[in-house]
């Protein structure tokens, strides 16, 4: 069976590239995938896939407008062996706005027989080549045989068209751009995908009928949606490629998986793959509530919900706003999972918000959009946006008025800085305005942030939270007075801190 292993750090391209680092200082920002694909011929490939983010770059002038150039070198080994090398040249689209700078890709394809590899790719900003490169390691397995129905991996497409010149990105008479994140926005209407399948022919049968079917299911209880998928009739071969795309626009927010089977003329799986991905869709997810507050109560939308694990997330949810009684009384509804005293808690707890003023349903509408958009933005491996520091920080202060976030910069973790102008304390009602939190993530491998320092009352106060910014630096630590560690000032985060952007 093909696998294809690699440690995958999710980032959200459309947030990240409104809010990027310093372009003088950051390293490239690009965002990597991997492809595994197999021939009529048995000759199996490994396809590299790069976006760019191209306000990362430092431009050089051409004629008035300006340009990114970025040097790639690629080694694919073996154990220790090199066994395949590339080293080139990339160029940018060229653009007039320098604050603007346009995002492009690159798409390789390396011939490789059946093993394990290591991947090593290194990215130079050709227009400051002392810049700190960016290194991108994965190790990949291909392991592709005729005896079996197998399949490439799923390769998600920003877009295709049909092939006039046959090109680098061109599989199955088209070209095909792919997407290398597995975050789609609101602005995402389709989710569009390329796919093979192997050997069909000599398991099924030579000339026999099968079915692709594809379809999403929620990733957190693989419940299947019904509204979300299609099928395709094709005939047994060597390859089976499919090309679909299916409409998301109605999609809400959450975690999700793109599921892809091939079922034979008895509709029995011969095989299954997945894709993981995150949608938000924040006005999508409170048409509903906004429809159902114009004629119902906050006790009429729980008490028509029968879905456990809705309401256990319903009452979960409420921990950011909670105060002392109410997050004791979250904890106990979970842990009971009694719909009825989940439902009751739920109703009690927006009724007692809106007191004789407010529309308890239409404060809940208005959180829950909240609670969507910190479910997408910051989850923390198996753990809930709503459970993690920045997103219970995100419901129960609101929106951060500027977020500056570093991940490329030297000699630092991954950090965050939210910067509030004015803020309103959920849990208690009071008010606060200039208030600042830092978030540090040190376990590489996730997107895992913790908080380390707030000037707001009641979060944690560190004024050296700079050494737990700081890699492995503790210059300075030892004296007890010292908040800022030595040798860091080509570093931003103090300029960041004090002016926020």
């Amino acid at each position: 069976m093909f696998q294809l292993q690699y440690i995958h750090k999710q980032l959200f391209i459309l947030l990240i590239a409104v809010i990027l680092p310093n372009r003088f200082n950051a390293q490239v920002i690009t965002y990597f995938n991997v492809g595994a694909f197999n021939t009529p011929a048995n000759q199996p490939y490994l396809e590299t896939y790069l976006t760019i983010v191209g306000n990362s770059l430092f431009p050089k002038n051409v004629d008035g407008k300006f340009q990114n150039s970025v040097n790639i070198e690629v080694k694919i080994l073996k154990d220790s062996t090199i066994v395949k090398a590339n080293k080139y040249n990339l160029n940018g689209p060229v653009f007039s706005d320098s604050l603007n700078s346009p995002v492009f890709i690159d798409n390789q394809r390396y011939s490789l027989p059946n093993g394990v590899y290591t991947l090593q790719m290194t990215l130079t900003d050709r227009n400051q080549p002392k810049k700190k490169p960016t290194q991108i390691k994965q190790t990949i397995l291909i392991a592709f045989t005729r005896t079996e129905i197998q399949s490439s991996s799923i390769q998600i497409l920003e877009s295709y068209k049909k092939t006039t010149i046959p090109g680098s990105i061109t599989k199955s008479g088209f070209d095909l751009v792919p997407y290398n994140i597995n975050y789609f926005p609101e602005t995402s209407k389709e989710l569009s995908f390329y796919f093979e399948t192997y050997n069909t022919d000599t398991v099924l049968g030579k000339g026999k009928p099968f079915i692709y079917l594809y379809y999403l299911e929620n990733s957190d209880n693989l419940t299947k949606l019904n509204s979300f998928g299609d099928f395709r009739k094709q005939t047994t071969g060597i390859v089976n490629p499919l090309l679909a795309k299916m409409n998301i626009s109605n999609l809400g927010s959450g975690n999700y998986n793109l599921v892809i089977e091939v079922k034979d003329e008895k509709n029995i799986t011969q095989l299954q793959k997945k894709f993981f991905f995150q949608r938000l869709n924040k006005s999508l997810d409170i048409v509903a509530l906004q429809q159902y507050n114009e004629k119902k109560t906050v006790a009429d939308y729980f008490g028509n919900c029968n879905n456990l694990d809705t309401l256990k997330m319903f009452v979960e949810c409420l921990w950011p706003i909670a105060n002392g009684t109410d997050k004791e009384r979250v904890i106990n509804q979970s842990l009971k999972k009694d719909p009825v005293l989940m439902k009751n808690f739920a109703v009690d707890f927006w009724q007692r918000r809106a007191a004789d003023t407010g529309n308890a349903l239409k404060m809940w509408a208005d959180y829950y959009k909240n609670v969507q958009e910190a479910m997408v933005l910051f989850k923390c491996g198996k753990q809930k946006g709503y459970y993690t520091e920045r997103g219970r920080v995100f419901l129960q202060y609101g929106k951060p008025s500027q977020r500056s976030m570093q991940f490329a910069e030297e000699n630092t973790f991954p950090y965050e800085i939210w910067q509030y102008y004015s803020l309103t304390d959920k849990t208690n009602g009071q008010s606060f305005s200039n208030r600042k939190f830092v978030f540090v993530n040190k376990n590489i491998g996730d997107d895992c942030h913790v908080l380390v320092h707030s000037d707001m009352r009641g979060e944690i106060y560190n004024d050296r939270w700079r050494f737990e910014v700081t890699r492995r630096n503790n210059n300075g630590i030892a004296n007890p007075d010292n908040v800022n560690p030595s040798g860091v000032q080509d570093n931003q985060f103090n300029e960041i801190y004090n002016n926020p952007r």
